[in-house]
């Protein structure tokens, strides 16, 4: 008992300088969120809509769209991923390229994946007068897909498949999972949204680190 209560929020928690975009980023988002919850004006100003988008309208949602989400559950499930993988996409560029790289780099990342992401749904979707998106799903499956890409012969493990021994096969384990739950059309979540974030988070992990591309192959061929 005497040692529960000496624990602090920081023996559990990252600090600020462990993890400074989880204390803020995440916080805008919850803010965001909870107004575009309660807010039909709000959120659909900021709701990305590919029609539009691709006729010269509504550009600024390719980003913006990540700040509103439909509903609690949406909201609090991304703001945990984020908080958590902020703090891991920080910590990994701080410990290969140094903290100021991760100062400003972390930022950069975070806008690039939700906009390619947005992006490359906006251009699948452009002729779909219907389809409207928001939620922040994509940077929240991006960093995942990061996460695993940039150290891919990490080693981990996975308690029901022993093939699985290092982050590049839980980035194919994940991948296909995805694959697997797009056919079922019962939940309904942005499945496509997810898949592109994921692949898009991937791909920046190779870009930031080209030490991971012969890694990667030797994860898979070893």
């Amino acid at each position: 008992m005497n040692y529960l209560s000496a624990m602090s929020f920081f023996d559990v928690f990252p600090t600020f300088d462990e993890s400074p975009y989880s204390y803020t980023i995440a916080p805008m988002l919850l803010i965001t969120g909870i107004i575009g919850i309660y807010s039909k004006n709000f959120r659909y100003k900021l709701l990305l809509h590919p029609y539009e988008i691709c006729r010269g309208n509504r550009r600024h949602t390719l980003l913006t769209s990540a700040l509103v989400h439909r509903n609690w559950l949406h909201l609090l499930f991304n703001l945990f991923v984020i908080y958590g993988l902020a703090y891991d996409m920080y910590g990994c560029l701080a410990q290969e390229q140094g903290v100021w790289i991760a100062v400003f780099a972390t930022p950069i990342l975070f806008v690039a994946i939700t906009v390619f992401s947005n992006l490359l749904q906006t251009l699948i979707k452009r002729n779909d007068f219907m389809f409207t998106a928001l939620g922040a799903s994509g940077l929240s499956f991006g960093l995942f897909g990061f996460s695993f890409f940039y150290f891919p012969l990490q080693k981990t493990s996975h308690s029901i498949f022993p093939f699985i021994k290092n982050s590049a096969h839980y980035w194919l384990y994940a991948l296909i999972m995805m694959l697997l739950l797009s056919f079922i059309k019962q939940v309904k979540i942005n499945r496509q949204l997810h898949i592109i974030g994921f692949l898009v988070g991937s791909l920046l992990a190779l870009c930031v680190r080209w030490e991971s591309l012969p890694n990667l192959v030797k994860a898979w061929t070893n």
